[in-house]
């Protein structure tokens, strides 16, 4: 009888971890890994670390990812699709940045997410795509167990807060024309796969505005 006992529990293990294995497998996490592994030496460790925590995330056309006034309190990676951050002022809607896979792959609301407070952002799908998910808490968690991704996080909260500094600097001292020349080289992809109007709204300026301004270059 013991012996009974004894095999169906080792079943129930074994049936356990090829469950997990198979979820693992299932997550696509190599755009993920090589980014990190861009800044840091990712090790196998700390993959599996990270994957423990990981959920895949599918999303449609105008899905909201985070709502104006909810508290963000997950960090999501782009695997694929488009994801655009705004803010309404005044009944108008002011955009922040883009997330895809070549620029901006985190995806949040981060003043929320790092204070905890309710966003005024809102975080939307714009085309359909895959998102990589952690809750924050178990991310920086791994801190604490990972040197590496600590350094890791520093690097990115450093490499945040410059391009929030450009483009500050861009809305109050370059021209408009030149804001859509570093639009097209910051999202050289994007120009033919998103609305203008949505371009518009990131670069300040009227649809009508950004219609000259490609017309004249």
């Amino acid at each position: 009888m013991l012996k009974g006992i004894f095999l169906r529990t080792l079943s129930r293990k074994r049936t356990q971890k090829i469950i997990n294995y198979i979820y693992t497998m299932s997550i696509p996490t190599k755009t993920l890994f090589d980014f990190i592994a861009s800044t840091i030496k990712l090790s196998k460790k700390d993959q599996k670390a990270i994957e423990h925590h990981l959920s895949v995330e599918n999303y449609h056309k105008y899905d909201l990812i985070v709502k104006q006034g909810q508290v963000c309190d997950t960090l999501r990676f782009v695997v694929s699709g488009v994801y655009r951050v705004y803010r309404i002022e005044d009944g108008k809607e002011i955009t922040s940045y883009f997330n895809y896979e070549s620029r901006n792959p985190f995806v949040a609301s981060f003043v929320s997410l790092l204070t905890q407070t309710p966003s005024v952002e809102i975080v939307e799908c714009i085309i359909p795509g895959t998102l990589l998910s952690i809750s924050y808490s178990d991310w920086t968690s791994l801190y604490d167990t990972s040197p590496s991704l600590n350094t890791f996080g520093r690097r990115m909260a450093e490499y945040n807060y410059i391009l929030a500094m450009e483009r500050i600097e861009s809305l109050q001292f370059q021209t408009a024309t030149n804001r859509y020349n570093a639009f097209i080289k910051l999202y050289p992809s994007l120009l033919n796969m998103i609305p203008h109007h949505y371009i518009a709204s990131y670069l300040g300026i009227t649809p009508e505005s950004l219609s000259r301004i490609r017309k004249e270059i």
